[in-house]
C-alpha cells in the first residue's frame, strides 16, 4: 500500500486501492470493507474496528457452538484420549455447523429426532451423532443451563439390515399415507434410490419415461455414480395425481423442494406409528412374517426394488447399474429372492416326481 501502513489493515487485490480491516471471527480470517484512506471518515472507521477487534468474538452464549466450546475445554473433554478426542471432534464440528446458532434450552427431543434422521441411511453415524450429542447435552447440566438431557428420549436406529417391506405392509402404507407421503414410497419403491436422492429427483432429469441423474453418495474411491432408471407406470401414474409446485417431484406443504431426509423420515415414522399399520404390522410379527420390534425404514424400499428387478430376470449387473449397487451388493440384497427362486423350482420338480420313491 505504499505510504499507508497501519495494524490489520491490507489492500485486497494488491495495487486495487480497496482497503479492508482483517480480523480473526471464530479463528478465521474475516474482512470489512473500509472507506479510501483520503476519506475524512477512514479514521474514525479505523478507530472503532481496532475497538471491536480488541474484544474477543465468539459464539454467542447459551448456543450449541458455545456449549461445544466449553465441552471441549472441560476436564471431561480432555481426560479422554486423543483417538476419542479425534473421532468425536468430527461430530461436534458437525453439530456446529449445522445447528450451532441453536439455543441449548430450546432444544426439544423432537428435534433431535430430525437431527438424527438426517443420517438415518447410516444408522452407525446417526447413532455415534447422537451419543456425541447426548454428551454434550450432559454437560450443559453440570453447567447448569438445562435439568434434563433430552436426548434420553431420542432412541438409538437399529443398525442391523434394513429390511424389505412385506406386501401387506406396503398396501396399508400406500393406504394410509398422505398424497405426498404416499408418492415418496412410491419414488423409492420403483427407483431403488437413497431418500437423499429421491428428494433432489426434478422433472427435467425425465426423458422418455427414464429418470437419469448422478447419485449423491459418493462411493469409495471418490466416484460417483450415473443412473438411468425406467419410470414404472405406477411410478408415472402417482406423479400425475400431484400438481407440479416445484421442480423436484416432492416437496413440502408450502410447496418448497425438501430441504433434508429429515423430514420425510418424520412423515413414515407417523405413518407407522397409525392404528391401521400398527395393527398390519402385529399381525405380521403373530404370524412370524416379521421380528418383533422390526422397524422398517425408507432404505428398506431399496431393497424391495432390488428383488423386483431380480424377479423380472435381470443379472446382478444389469440390476446394479438401475439401481447404482455393485453386483455384490445386489447378489446381498437380493438373497431372499434366490432362495425363493430355488424353492420354487425344487417344488416344481418334486411335484413330477414321487416323494416315496426318493425314499427307497
Amino acid at each position: 500500500m505504499g505510504r499507508l501502513s497501519l495494524k490489520n489493515v491490507t489492500e485486497r487485490p494488491h495495487g486495487s486501492g480497496n482497503l479492508y480491516f482483517r480480523r480473526k471471527v471464530n479463528g478465521k480470517d474475516s474482512y470489512i470493507r473500509m472507506p479510501p484512506a483520503d476519506d475524512p471518515a477512514f479514521h474514525e472507521v479505523y478507530r472503532q474496528l481496532s475497538s471491536t477487534a480488541a474484544t474477543r468474538v465468539g459464539p454467542k452464549h447459551g448456543t450449541l457452538h458455545w456449549l461445544v466450546l466449553s465441552y471441549q475445554g472441560s476436564f471431561e473433554w480432555k481426560a479422554k484420549s486423543a483417538r476419542t478426542r479425534e473421532n468425536q471432534g468430527r461430530y461436534l464440528q458437525l453439530i456446529v455447523d449445522e445447528h450451532g446458532h441453536r439455543t441449548v434450552t430450546g432444544v426439544r427431543p423432537f428435534m433431535i429426532y430430525k437431527m438424527r434422521d438426517a443420517y438415518a441411511e447410516t444408522p452407525g453415524k446417526a447413532n455415534v451423532w447422537l451419543s456425541v450429542f447426548g454428551s454434550i447435552m450432559r454437560h450443559a447440566i453440570r453447567l447448569g443451563v438445562i435439568d434434563k438431557n433430552p436426548a434420553n428420549e431420542v432412541p438409538v436406529l437399529r443398525t442391523g439390515e434394513h429390511e424389505p417391506w412385506p406386501v401387506d405392509l406396503l398396501r396399508v402404507c400406500l393406504d394410509e399415507a398422505t398424497p405426498m407421503t404416499r408418492l415418496a414410497i412410491v419414488t423409492g419403491l420403483c427407483s431403488g434410490q437413497r431418500i437423499g436422492d429421491c428428494i433432489r429427483m426434478q422433472y427435467s432429469w425425465i426423458t422418455a419415461g427414464i429418470m437419469e441423474f448422478t447419485q449423491e453418495k459418493v462411493r469409495k474411491g471418490g466416484m460417483t455414480k450415473d443412473v438411468a432408471v425406467p419410470m414404472h407406470p405406477l411410478w408415472i401414474e402417482e406423479l400425475a395425481k400431484l400438481p407440479r409446485k416445484s421442480v423436484t417431484l416432492l416437496y413440502e406443504r408450502t410447496g418448497a423442494p425438501f430441504k433434508t431426509t429429515a423430514a420425510v423420515q418424520e412423515r413414515l415414522r407417523a405413518l407407522m406409528d397409525r392404528a391401521p399399520v400398527r395393527e398390519v404390522l402385529e399381525d405380521l410379527i403373530a404370524r412370524e412374517t416379521v421380528k418383533e420390534g422390526a422397524t422398517f425404514t425408507f432404505h428398506g424400499l431399496r431393497k424391495n426394488a432390488c428383488c423386483y428387478l431380480l424377479e423380472t430376470g435381470l443379472n446382478d449387473s444389469e440390476a446394479g447399474s438401475i439401481l447404482g449397487m455393485s453386483p455384490e451388493v445386489v447378489r446381498h440384497y437380493g438373497k431372499r429372492t434366490r432362495a425363493l427362486k430355488i424353492a420354487k423350482g425344487a417344488a416344481a420338480r418334486m411335484n413330477d416326481s414321487s416323494v416315496i420313491a426318493v425314499l427307497r
